[in-house]
């Protein structure tokens, strides 16, 4: 384990040039010079800096090398650059940008086992959760108060986070087949993480949605006006229509089809009459009013019947709504849900948010939640920052992109300097983002 700035000392010479030495012995250059773009963007709208007044530390200030705010910013960061391994910190805990990134100018970050402690016994309780609950809320503030909108569209879904040991929590599940936690995550529609929740495999993917998304309708109430919520069917319960129509929430929530569903829509199933489009689909949006056993009231439901080329059946999707836009408006604000599924593949895929190994359940509950963090803060930069693009840029390009930059730091007369490739053609970004107030 590296334990100070010396580097491994090893040579490899490239069947390709013989002449070529390659070492790892370039104590001074880091490869994730973006370790400093994300301090700048987390301090700029002071995320994880509160947190210091909220953790308890229990260690002997005699012994203490390194501040706890300064190891959540390490385990964030780290996650952020695409090392969801507490292992990796035993090198990247040398490296000059993520040293002067956490506050550790002259002196070596935190290894693996502090990690890890970190979670387990500071993070991984109610005081802990509490403290990472606030740095998401003030990382929600940050992103959703700069946009000056009156309405704010909230998503929930759930998925699997599969597992491969006997963590506390760890059930099977059988809609996934497979033994997982069960999280739940509720984004904007502009792909902003306003929470997550770890939540044991075996429960409905509806468990614990209200008192979810409760505090997240109070904090944001007298910010936005409108409220919209969207879910798909699994979200389809009494209990979350009657609080939406309470809380003046319009809801688009995806009904799944019953016998009398399809009693109700059956006499507009005759297929349109003419050559149907380029695309081979024919479309029809009709409006419903439908009554279930369970429901105090009738409700309005939209049905969007769809005639593929070469089906014999169409395709019936409902979707109930307690809007008054018109029914192919209804249609087309439901199907822009589909956004939180690719943010949260993003985050499964690129910050490894299913990284869930430790035992106990409280302590991936931590390493979800810093997860979510270090998403929010790449996310800012994505937002913000990141402009004048043709596409918007995934989580993953900013990565290789923007954070792993290679730089060479030197230190001289009490001051830094971090000297990256003039040939770096996206300093643009660096510039914007480290010029740019709050």
């Amino acid at each position: 384990m590296l334990d100070s700035g010396e580097s491994r000392k090893e040579v490899i010479r490239p069947d390709i040039n013989r002449a070529i030495m390659i070492d790892f012995q370039g104590a001074t250059i880091s490869s994730d010079t973006g370790f400093i773009l994300l301090r700048e963007v987390d301090e700029r709208f002071r995320i994880i800096d509160p947190m210091k007044d909220c953790l308890e530390d229990l260690r002997s200030p005699a012994h203490t090398k390194h501040a706890l705010v300064q190891m959540v910013r390490q385990r964030v960061y780290q996650i952020a650059a695409g090392y969801e391994d507490c292992n990796d910190a035993d090198y990247l805990r040398i490296d000059p940008a993520l040293r002067l990134a956490i506050g550790k100018d002259h002196k070596v970050g935190a290894g693996q086992s502090m990690l890890s402690r970190l979670e387990n016994d500071v993070l991984g309780n109610a005081v802990g959760l509490e403290a990472l609950d606030g740095a998401l809320s003030r990382a929600a503030d940050a992103l959703l108060k700069r946009k000056n909108k009156r309405r704010l569209i909230i998503d929930l879904d759930s998925t699997e986070d599969p597992a491969h040991g006997n963590q506390e929590g760890v059930a099977y599940n059988g809609h996934f087949a497979k033994n997982c936690f069960h999280p739940l995550f509720c984004f904007t529609s502009d792909g902003d993480c306003l929470g997550a929740r770890l939540r044991p495999g075996n429960v409905h993917s509806a468990n614990g949605a209200l008192e979810f998304i409760g505090p997240i309708v109070k904090r944001y109430r007298t910010y936005f006006k409108l409220f919209w919520f969207r879910g798909d069917a699994a979200f389809a319960k009494p209990g979350i229509y009657e609080y939406c129509e309470e809380q003046r929430i319009t809801c688009f929530i995806r009904l799944p089809a019953n016998e009398n569903l399809d009693k109700l829509v059956a006499p507009n199933l005759s297929r349109p009459v003419g050559r149907p489009p380029q695309s081979g689909i024919q479309v029809k949006i009709v409006d419903l009013h439908y009554k279930a056993k369970g429901w105090s009231k009738p409700r309005r439901v939209v049905a969007k019947i769809e005639w593929h080329r070469g089906e014999l059946f169409p395709r019936i999707g409902f979707v109930l709504t307690n809007s008054r836009l018109p029914a192919a408006k209804v249609t087309k604000v439901y199907n822009g849900r589909a956004e939180i599924e690719n943010r949260i593949k993003e985050g499964k895929n690129t910050l490894r948010w299913d990284n869930t190994s430790c035992q106990r359940f409280e302590a991936n509950q931590a390493r979800l939640k810093m997860g979510i963090l270090a998403y929010n803060l790449l996310h800012m930069i994505r937002q913000f920052y990141v402009w004048g693009e043709e596409v918007r840029r995934s989580i993953d390009w900013l990565i290789k992109r923007l954070i792993k930059v290679g730089a060479r730091i030197s230190y001289h007369v009490r001051r830094w300097y971090v000297h990256v490739a003039s040939a770096f053609p996206l300093a643009h970004h660096y510039r914007a983002v480290l010029a740019w107030g709050p």
